[in-house]
Order: structure tokens, then sequence, then C-alpha cells
């Protein structure tokens, strides 16, 4: 579906704030909508006040104000409720803001208006705050989600999480740089649909006016100091506030720090400096005058310079900044700033200095600058160009060319050839054949590549020996490289959350996000995974939607621990957890694009469908899912991946395989009393018994809503074998369980759980709201017109109360809601 230019942007993601209004209003209380400039107060304004139109109020705003007002003599008899509009309740003139106060401090009228953080408000305003009759409501950004919601519902079609991500990092959710930023793009062609998705490759260099003006009017009026640091901010990104070019300008950066449009941030001992908006860095950027910027960039690096250069980065970061500004850094310098550069996946920037070097006349072979060159490249997806730099490097960089060769180009046996010796990286090419056992023997004589070894002892199903390779590398992990203590700390969180449950791998994972406040992206990736896998475990899914689709996002260096694959099909699987079944097909789509520009990795690519038999399962589509799923352990059991076969056998058994699934003797001895294992075998023999202990087991390890399920089946096994009371116990546990996590088991592992509505037919407001509308006989479309709303809104809403009720269609949903027994959970 095409999107047209001059489309209308939906009002979207605001569903919470505009039923908060809706109740507060009902209850004859006003609000005041706060919000920085651009986040869409004034939209959420516009769309509250047709609510309260269609609620049978009568609105008065704008220029009509003034004229009712003093006619309120006459309009005060009206039968019908008035609420009075104010947008920027701080510009208004004092006479008309006196009597809308008086008005509605009497309760004659509500006031609804929108209001700036920080602005100075009227006296008559606050007194009706503090007395009540006002409430303010803080209206933040949209989050990564909020994004891709709005985009998709503007457009008509999925967007490419790269795509998401690259608006989401220009705007921060702010919905009119959102706006802006989408409406040039397709009025330019550059945002376009290429295999069903739309995809933007970012602001284009020299950004239309409409652009620059609105970046001109969130950096409001410059004095040119002020000029000057937002500029500098611009081009060089944070700075210190230590740093001379900085403290020159002292005075500019408090004034953009009060005015919010400079942010200080700490970190530990540094306080760095940030425009608050990086669209208008991008703006100010590429507007800035060559001249005026070749300036500068020489300043900011002589001022870096002047500290010693003492930070990891900094040797990057001026070399950087003087390319084609002045004088370059010697070779030796531009070498080691390359490789500076690529310790902080700066790819594009390691090969601009690699090349300068080069250029200066270094010798490739002396200062292993062919290696630098070749990972900057591969970095960048460039893997057939690295390949020649590593060859040229010959016996210099066995372990970078061989993964290059195996991970980027696929050339399986040529990559274990050209390791030859190094039996850390024939391991993870022998991981890469599927060749669990072996790749096991070679990292287990292979010096640092505890992570890997841990891995492979966690997939031969022994989690202990996982455990032990782990703690015992501990001491020496702060003398490693990031790159291995960021290897090191994920997969002993993977392991730790399956073999000890959640408490201890949040442990595990602080210690990974402490790694990541300075590192590299990669080593932020993985701390996003790490937290996603905890939240899921948890039956946190919605959570998890956030970091995966910034781990979704990451396009770095491969390597063995992921794929770009993997890491969308579980965003995929994350969102079909919460709910949205139709974004997840996108996504699951979108995975499995990625798959086929990546080599063949078996690990992975059964991870990827697995997340793929779960959407499935979402989806509504039990039988599917579980044969997709004993496809996968059966493939996984014969390579030797036990944890990712019983992984698999586990969502079969779920999804009603639980006979099939249930032969699980090949598995090893050693994982007997594996909780998961428990679970699939008590599912596939009934044992209710079996079942009560499985709850209390995943309860242990933190993961309540496994508990619950698990507690919903062994309740139906008492009730299907006579035993009322035990049922009742178990349907208790459950319950608690479910309430204890705020949420309930999925419908397709527990079919028609929900019917009992005392039970498990908790709705929302808006969810209920909709279900009778929709029982009434109107169509989504007009429910969503009613609402003002997007239909998909209405449709997501729709399906989570079928599931909720245990119900698949609207006739069925009438008879429920005529039962009376719903609750209606209200938003706070």
């Amino acid at each position: 579906m095409a999107a047209t230019v001059d489309g209308d942007w939906p009002v979207t993601e605001r569903e919470t704030e505009l039923a908060e209004i809706r109740e507060w209003t009902a209850a004859g209380v006003g609000a005041l909508l706060v919000g920085e400039q651009g986040v869409g107060k004034t939209t959420l304004l516009n769309a509250a006040l047709r609510q309260a139109e269609r609620d049978g109020a009568r609105v008065v705003r704008g220029d009509a104000m003034r004229d009712h007002l003093h006619a309120w003599g006459r309009a005060k008899a009206a039968r019908h409720r008035t609420v009075l509009a104010l947008d920027d309740v701080q510009t208004a003139d004092p006479e008309t803001l006196g009597l809308v106060c008086r008005l509605a401090d009497s309760g004659q009228a509500l006031l609804l208006a929108t209001a700036q953080p920080g602005a100075a408000l009227p006296t008559e305003l606050r007194r009706l705050l503090i007395g009540k009759s006002v409430r303010r409501l803080t209206v933040g950004a949209l989050g990564r989600t909020g994004v891709v919601r709005m985009l998709t519902a503007r457009l008509g079609g999925p967007v490419a999480v790269a795509t998401a991500e690259r608006f989401w990092d220009l705007s921060r959710g702010n919905a009119l740089i959102l706006r802006e930023l989408a409406d040039q793009a397709l009025a330019e062609g550059a945002l376009r649909q290429v295999r069903g998705r739309w995809r933007w490759p970012g602001l284009s260099a020299v950004p239309d006016g409409r652009l620059a003006d609105l970046a001109a009017l969130l950096l409001g009026d410059l004095d040119p100091a002020e000029r000057e640091l937002v500029h500098m901010l611009a081009l060089a990104g944070p700075l210190e506030a230590g740093l001379s070019v900085v403290e020159a300008r002292g005075e500019a950066a408090e004034s953009l720090n009060r005015r919010g449009v400079l942010v200080a941030e700490r970190s530990r001992f540094r306080l760095s400096l940030r425009l608050a908006h990086p669209f208008c860095a991008a703006v100010v950027r590429a507007s800035l005058p060559e001249l005026t910027a070749r300036r500068l960039r020489m300043e900011i690096a002589d001022a870096i310079s002047d500290t010693g250069a003492r930070r990891p980065d900094d040797a990057a970061r001026i070399a950087g900044l003087r390319l084609g500004a002045g004088p370059l850094p010697g070779p030796a310098e531009l070498t080691r700033a390359a490789v500076g550069a690529l310790r902080g996946e700066e790819h594009r920037l390691a090969e601009r200095l690699c090349r300068a070097a080069l250029a200066a006349g270094v010798t490739t072979a002396d200062a292993g600058l062919d290696v630098t060159l070749g990972q900057a490249l591969a970095g960048q997806s460039r893997h057939v160009e690295a390949e020649a730099c590593f060859a040229r490097a010959q016996a210099g960089s066995p372990r970078p060319r061989a993964l290059n060769m195996g991970l980027g180009l696929g050339r399986l046996a040529e990559a274990e050839a050209v390791a030859a010796t190094d039996r850390g990286t024939r391991a993870v090419v022998r991981l890469l054949k599927d060749r669990i056992g072996e790749a096991r023997q070679l990292a287990g004589t292979a010096e640092g590549m505890e992570p890997l070894l841990a891995l492979l002892h966690h997939q031969a199903g022994d989690d202990a020996a996982a455990l032990a390779v782990l703690s015992g590398a501990r001491p020496t992990l702060a003398d490693r490289d990031e790159t291995a203590r960021c290897d090191h700390l994920y997969v002993a969180g993977c392991v730790t959350a399956h073999a000890r449950g959640l408490t201890e791998a949040e442990a595990v994972l602080a210690e990974l996000r402490e790694q990541a406040r300075d590192g590299g992206p990669r080593t932020r990736t993985y701390a996003r995974l790490l937290e996603a896998r905890v939240l899921r475990a948890a039956g946190r899914a919605a959570e998890a939607v956030e970091p995966l689709r910034q781990a979704a996002a990451y396009g770095g260096t491969v390597d063995w621990l992921s794929t770009r694959s993997v890491r969308l099909a579980r965003l995929a699987g994350a969102v079909a957890e919460s709910g949205d079944t139709v974004e997840a097909a996108s996504l699951l789509e979108e995975a499995r694009e990625a798959q086929r520009d990546e080599c063949a990795y078996p690990l992975m690519a059964d991870a990827v469908e697995l997340e793929g038999a779960l959407v499935t399962a979402c989806l509504g589509h039990r039988e599917a899912a579980a044969g997709r799923a004993v496809d996968v352990a059966e493939r996984a059991m014969a390579a030797g991946r036990f944890a990712q076969a019983l992984s698999a056998l586990h969502l079969a058994a779920r999804a009603g395989a639980a006979p099939r699934a249930g032969t699980v003797e090949v598995l090893p001895v050693r994982m007997a009393d594996d909780v998961v294992l428990r679970h699939v075998r008590a599912l596939a023999e009934s044992d209710g018994e079996a079942l009560e202990g499985v709850s209390r087991r995943f309860d242990d390890l933190g993961s309540p809503l496994l508990a619950a399920e698990a507690a919903a089946h062994a309740a139906r096994t008492r009730q299907a074998s006579g035993d009322r009371r035990g049922a009742r116990i178990a349907q208790a546990a459950g319950a608690e369980l479910a309430a204890r996590c705020g949420a309930e088991p999925p419908e397709w592992a527990v079919p028609g759980n929900r019917r009992d509505p005392d039970a498990w037919a908790e709705l929302t407001a808006r969810e209920r709201e909709i279900a009778s509308l929709a029982v009434s006989q109107l169509s989504n479309q007009e429910i969503a017109d009613r609402l003002v709303l997007s239909v998909r809104t209405v449709e997501n809403h729709l399906y989570r109360a079928y599931g909720k009720l245990g119900v698949t269609a609207r006739t069925e949903l009438a008879r429920v809601l005529s039962r009376g027994t719903v609750q209606v959970r209200r938003i706070a």
C-alpha cells in the first residue's frame, strides 16, 4: 500500500492518555498536558476534544473562546457539559485565562490545556492544580514501538527494523520531528518500499528548508558563543565539560543547558555535554559551511590532544576530526587511530584511517595494516574485499581471516584450512558446521575460548560443566579485552538463567550492563539481548521488545554468538508474545530475508525456526507450530544440540503435541532433572502432581508465567481425573501466579483457559469499550473512526479481548458479555 506525501498522520500510542483524560473528565476534572515541544501535546489535546464531543460535551476553543465566554450567561443554562480548551496556556491573554479558570474552579466548565515543562504557569491555573480541579498529565516522547506503529500507520505497511531505528535515532520519539523527517523522505523518494517493506538510508546530505526551520525552532535564538558550541557538539558529538573549548564557552553552555538545548550527562567521573535533539545535530552538521567546519574540527582535535589523548578512543577521534581538515598525524599515529576506531566499531572511519596511513607510506607487512583494513571492511559486510586484505597479510591474520571466510563468505572448508593450528578458530568453524562434539573437544584445548566451550557444554546438556568453565576463567576476566569479557558475561547470563534462575542471571546482567556503559556497540547489543532473555523468561515480553528493537538494528561485525536473523527473530517472538501478531509476522519475514544473506549456521538457523514456531502458535495455529518445533528438535538432537532440542520439545508439548514431544530418550541422562524436561514429560503423561511440582520449580527459578501455565494444566488434569478439590487448589495457585506477574498463560498453550470469566476475563477499559462496540455490529473501521484510533489498534485490542475471553468470533463475544460477569480493570 503506497503512502502519499500529504496523507494524515494518525494518532497512535496515546490510548492510555486518552483513556485517562476521559476518566478525569467524567469525574468533572480537567487536564493540563505537559510535554516538550513536538511530542504531540496539541494532537493529543485535539483527540481528547473530539472524544469529549462524541461523549456529548460542548467544546469551546480558539477564536470562539472570547465570544463564548462573554455570552456565558446563556451558555451556562445549556444541558451539555462544556469543555474549554487552551493550547500553550502560558501564552493566553490574562482576561480570557482568568475567566476560564474561574469557570473551571466553580465547576461550570472543564479545562483542557497544554504547556511546556518549566513554563511559568499563571497563578489562577496553579490554584486549579492545587485544588485538583485540573490534573497534570505528562506527555512523553514515543518509545521505539510507538515510532514503529506511527510510521506503519502513516505508510500503510511494515517498516524495516534498521529504518525504524534510523528514524528513532534522529527523532528520539519526538512526533513532530518524526513527521517532518518521514514526509521529506517520502517527498524525495528516499523512503520507499523494497520487497514489501519501507526502507530509508538516512537523512540526505542537504536537508530541505522545512527541516532546517524546524532545527532552528528547536534550538531557539543563539548568541555567537552559543552558536559556536552548538556547531562543535554537532560536529564532534558529546564533549567533556572540562575540555578547553567547552570551558571557554562556559556561560553559553549553562544557558543552553537551562533552555534544554544541551544535555549534561555524567558517567562515573566524567561530565559530558551533548545536544538534546540528535536531529538538530544532523541538520546543523549538514548545513555548516566547509571552512567553519574545518576550523572547528581542528580546534576540537587540538583540545582533545592537549589533554594527553588519554582515553581509548581519543586517538581515533583526533585523527577522524583532522581528516580533511588539516595536517594529519604521523603514519604510526594513524595506524593506532585505525585500531582504536575498529575497537569502537567505527568501521568506515577505520577504513579511511587505514587508507590515509597507506597513502602516507606505511608498509602493510610491518604495521599489520592489512589486517586492520580487512577487519574494517568485514565490519561493513564487504567480505570479498576483506579476504583480499587478509590474504595479503598471510600468516599474520589466521583468526580474522578464517572467521571472515567462514562467517562472512560461508567457505567453511577453506576457513578451517586457514585456521591451521589455531584450535579456537577451528572450534568455531566446527560449530558452524554443526559438529558440536568435535567443536567441544577443540575448544577444550584452546586458550581463551572459555565462552565458546561453555556454550558447547550447555548445548550438550551439561550446564554444570559450562558454569564450571566460566567460573574457572573468572579470575582472569578483568585482564581480557572487551570482546572476551562480553562473550564471557553473555554466555554466563544465558546459562545461569536456565540452570540457576533469573535472580542469579540478573546479577550477571548487571555486570554486563556496567561493561556496556563504556563499551562499544557490540557489548551494548549483547547486554540488551541478555536483558530481553531475562525479561521474556520472567513473563514480561512487552518490556523485552524495546531492547530487542535496538539489538535487531545492530549491524556490526558478524560473530558466532548470534546473527542478525536471530536477533530479528527474537524480536518477532517477543512482539508476538506481547499480542501484536501482525507486526510479529512481518518481523519474522524480515528475519528470513536476513538469513538468506548469511552463511549457513544450523544452531542459529534453528533458533530462527523456533521463534517462527512461537509466532505461528501466537497466530493460533497450534498444530503447525508444534510440527515445526518437533522438526527443529529432531535436527538439533541429531547434531547433539540437546539444549536447543529440549527447548523445541517444550514448545511442541505446550502447543499440544505432548505425546509426540515426550519421546525424549535421546537426551543425555544428566538432563533428567531439568525443569523443562520435567514439564514436557508431565504434559505427555498428564501427571497433575508432576505438573504442580514443575509449577513450583518454575516459580523458584523466577518464571511465574510458566509456573502459572503449568498450574493451569495441573488443574485440568486434576479435573479430568475427578479430583475437583485438587483442581480448585491448582487453579487458585495459577491465578495467584498470573496476578503476580501481571500476565496470563498464552491461549495457544492453555486453550479455552479463559472461558471462565471469573478467572480469566479481566478486560481493560479500552478492551471492554471496543468489545462492546464490536457486539453492536460496528465494523472495525467504524470503531476506529468513532474512537480516533487506527484500524490496527482496534484489531489488536479485539484480539487481546478474544484471547482473554476464550472466544474466536463476535457471536461468541456477545454471549460472554451478556453474562454480566466480565470484570473491567480501570486505567489509573
